[in-house]
């Protein structure tokens, strides 16, 4: 529990984080942060990797799947933040992993989608949708008035 706990303090911050290293850009960030996760994956699981060889052989094309799925989303996802801001970037990051999951079972397994999988997923679109829709806006109306602006 501790663990769990512990790795969503660390995964919370690291969007907040990045934006502090402004001369760093987002693919390096991405790149470095999926490095260190993958190196702490591959030690942690070396032992069950071992074990399943032959069923992760057997369903290669999804490990495959899997794994540049694994590469491409921390490329993404900083690059999000750096586009988007964290706040927006985190919502829709976190808006579409459902919604992104869920597609990928109805293709792959072919498992229909329920009545209530549907209202969740409205629900998700429904607060993603104007959080990038009010940034957006706020990209395109320019600077602040002088007169407008807070500070001394």
């Amino acid at each position: 529990m501790l663990g769990v706990l512990a790795a969503s303090v660390l995964w919370g911050t690291t969007g907040t984080a990045a934006t502090f290293a402004p001369a760093v850009g987002p693919l390096a960030i991405g790149a470095a942060a999926m490095g260190l996760g993958g190196l702490l994956q591959a030690l942690t699981a070396t032992g069950p990797i071992t074990c399943h060889r032959a069923e992760l052989h057997a369903q290669r094309r999804v490990v495959l799947l899997g794994g540049a799925a694994v590469a491409v989303y921390p490329l993404a996802f900083y690059t999000s933040m750096r586009l988007a801001g964290v706040a927006v970037g985190t919502v829709v990051s976190i808006g579409s992993a459902p919604l992104a999951s869920a597609l990928a079972e109805r293709v792959i397994d072919r498992r229909r989608l329920t009545a209530r999988w549907m209202v969740g997923a409205a629900l998700g679109l429904a607060g993603i949708g104007p959080a990038g829709f009010g940034q957006a806006q706020l990209r395109h109306a320019g600077p602040m008035p002088a007169t407008r602006r807070p500070g001394p």
